[in-house]
């Protein structure tokens, strides 16, 4: 089974908080950071990737956000 990345940006904390899943296949591992993401409200964005790539950024980021299926977003202010 693949393995993909999860970074939290968390408003408590200066550093993103790193997770590593294993999921059967990238839908899967979106459902996965998207359960994350809405786990706290303190939560400011999640970022998944896979291999160093990234595939998904749910919530605001400072540089860009995109959608579930990797298209880009408008930029958001910080």
């Amino acid at each position: 089974m693949p393995d993909f990345e999860i970074y939290v940006e968390d408003d408590r904390y200066s550093v993103p908080t790193l997770y590593l899943i294993t999921a059967a296949s990238q839908a899967g591992a979106l459902a996965m950071a998207d359960d994350v993401w809405r786990s706290s409200d303190h939560h400011l964005s999640v970022e998944l990737l896979q291999d160093g790539e990234r595939l998904a950024v749910l919530g605001a980021n400072p540089t860009t956000e995109q959608d579930f299926n990797g298209s880009a977003g408008a930029a958001s202010a910080a």
